[in-house]
């Protein structure tokens, strides 16, 4: 290879080979605004719903990443629950401490972790010298209400001290059920005002145009950071630099997923879900790398040969029956 092909970096160093990148979705784009309108209208509470895969998790990631870069006076909380999580007091606090990361969250009483949970939080709104404190929580459908009543309590001693909080609950559409059956009772409809107020449905891939935003974005992230290597450069160099940019493969993107869709006979209306975007996209530039030329193009065969490797149609298999009763539901 001419020395002006030598890549900065070898290929196993690189996000995309090791999937540590992100790139924005139009999903993600309408998440970040959401809860950027919420903070500016002082909604305290919010649902924000959608399929398993559809890359809600990393959404999370990436709306702490702008939140940190756009209000830096403002501190971000990840909380991630678990499988059947448990309705201990001082578990569930140890939780918190933990994703707060604090020294000793495994140690003490339920009520001594609870007081440093609550001098912990206290002490991040303070370093960041703001006064609020936004908190995701990660598959919220695995809340109980236990676990609410202990949020309340986190956000009552909060407000205490001149902090507000934030609460957005991320997770699959079962969660719609919980927020349906708390207004049911006036016991538990305060934590729907409190936590759930707005709500927001977190979409895959509808139509070829919402792949072009994330598209562009291989085209322009670099790694190395300020570099003039964009992940589509790096991958096919002398194609790159001779015009061939991902962001115009939306529509042949589009088609390769709509003739694996209906090869596969699914009676429901396609939506790519994120994560399976992405390995396609993957697996076409890596497995493409020793084709790489002046005038190489990712014709149709190649795209349907990585929708096939990424694994979709079989993953959509499995979820056949979320969305029969997606359509049901009128969701």
């Amino acid at each position: 290879m001419p020395d002006s092909l030598k890549r900065p970096v070898d290929p196993s160093a690189h996000p995309l080979v090791n999937r540590a990148y992100m790139v924005p979705t139009p999903a993600i784009a309408a998440m970040y605004s959401r809860v950027r309108q919420c903070i500016r209208r002082g909604v305290a509470g919010a649902v924000i719903y959608g399929h398993t895969r559809w890359g809600k998790t990393y959404a999370i990631r990436y709306c702490v990443r702008l939140l940190h870069l756009e209000l830096p006076r403002v501190a971000v909380l990840t909380i991630g629950m678990p499988r059947n999580p448990s309705r201990s007091e001082a578990l569930f606090f140890g939780m918190l401490l933990e994703s707060a990361r604090h020294g000793r969250p495994d140690s003490g009483t339920a009520l001594q972790r609870r007081l440093r949970v609550y001098h912990k939080l206290a002490e991040l709104v303070e370093r960041a010298a703001g006064n609020k404190l936004i908190v995701f929580v990660d598959e919220a459908q695995r809340l109980e209400l236990e676990h609410y009543e202990w949020l309340r309590d986190v956000q009552d001693e909060l407000e205490r001290r001149g902090v507000r909080m934030f609460t957005f609950l991320v997770g699959q559409p079962g969660i719609l059920n919980r927020k349906s059956s708390f207004r049911q009772s006036v016991d538990t409809s305060q934590i729907v005002s409190r936590f759930m107020v707005d709500e927001l449905r977190f979409d895959g891939f509808r139509a070829a145009d919402d792949l072009k935003m994330s598209l562009a974005a291989y085209d322009t992230s670099t790694f190395p950071d300020g570099s003039d290597w964009p992940y589509t450069r790096y991958f096919l160099q002398r194609a790159f630099d001779t015009g061939f940019r991902l962001e115009k493969q939306h529509l042949a993107l589009w088609d390769a997923f709509d003739a694996a869709h209906r090869r596969a006979r699914f009676d429901f209306t396609m939506e790519v879900p994120m994560e399976y975007v992405a390995r396609t996209i993957e697996i076409a530039l890596v497995e493409n790398m020793s084709h790489d030329a002046m005038d190489f193009a990712l014709s149709p065969a190649l795209w349907a040969q990585a929708v096939d490797e990424s694994n979709y149609v079989a993953a959509l298999e499995d979820l056949r029956i979320i969305f029969v009763d997606d359509v049901s539901a009128g969701l």
